[in-house]
């Protein structure tokens, strides 16, 4: 049996939901135009590419109820005639073999997926873990603060010259300047759309915080490997207390890490490229 085009699914599925166009781009912030092209399957006409493409399909997926696994793997089998389709298709008929009721319990199979995954962080990462590592690095601080301090001492007989012969020091005090992290560079390089396409890609553990204005549109810790994208006509900005888990990519260009590993920053892109966070 052949099976649906996926452009010809994600329409059938918000019909199905009773709702326009317009209405789901007003509720998943993607605009009507790309969901229309989504619809027709015109996969190569996104300024972002893949990486664009499989986020809003992701989104999309989600508000029409879909399997966003499945979702992904029908886009796969289309674009590049992978065999993800047949896996994804495959899983639900295992599954509902592995339901049929039975009273032998010697019968039942254990399937690794059964095991429910944490979404803890890693045992590395742990509070208590930290809290020893700092400690010890205080530790050392302090023996190396000690060693510096005796091995500057004067000699015996320099110590016992009277204080009159020594020559006055003048002491001249300086405002200690603050270190503050520096965002990188940005590498954007303008294209004259009227919108912005922000495509956020954990490679670690990291908890993100997106916003328009006073609008919070997106909260969450993201696992590695997990992809999020948005797309808006205003400025959107990203808040994370660790930047080096999190690669950006705006408008289809990568930006690379948002800051440097365990170092919290903000910044913010629209339109015309990236801009000061409000």
């Amino acid at each position: 049996m052949a099976v649906e085009k996926l452009g010809r699914w994600l329409r059938e599925a918000r019909e199905a939901k009773g709702v326009t166009l317009e209405e789901a781009g007003e509720a998943t912030r993607i605009r009507a135009r790309f969901l229309e092209l989504l619809e027709a399957g015109d996969f190569a006409a996104f300024p972002g590419g893949d990486v664009q493409l499989r986020g809003f399909l992701r989104i999309y997926a989600r508000y029409l109820d879909l399997s966003p696994e499945e979702v992904l793997g029908r886009y796969s089998a289309e674009v590049y005639n992978s065999d993800a389709l047949s896996i994804a298709t495959e899983v639900p008929e295992t599954e509902a073999q592995s339901e049929e009721s039975t009273n032998d319990l010697t019968s039942i199979r254990f399937r690794p997926r059964d095991i429910p995954v944490s979404s803890s962080l890693p045992r590395w990462m742990s509070v208590e873990t930290v809290l020893i590592v700092g400690f010890v690095l205080i530790i050392l601080l302090a023996i190396l603060a000690v060693a510096v301090y005796v091995m500057n001492q004067p000699d015996d007989d320099q110590a016992q010259v009277p204080a009159a012969t020594a020559a006055p020091t003048a002491v001249v005090s300086s405002p200690t300047a603050t270190a503050t992290p520096v965002a990188p560079e940005s590498t954007l390089v303008a294209t004259g759309s009227e919108e912005v396409t922000l495509t956020l890609e954990a490679t670690e553990h990291v908890l993100i915080r997106v916003e328009r204005g006073a609008e919070v549109l997106f909260e969450e810790m993201m696992t590695p490997g997990q992809t999020e994208t948005w797309s808006d006509d205003g400025v959107l900005m990203v808040k994370t207390g660790n930047g080096a888990g999190l690669q950006v990519t705006v408008n289809g260009q990568a930006q690379g890490a948002m800051c440097g590993r365990g170092e919290s920053c903000a910044r913010a892109w629209g339109p015309a490229g990236e801009v000061a966070p409000p």
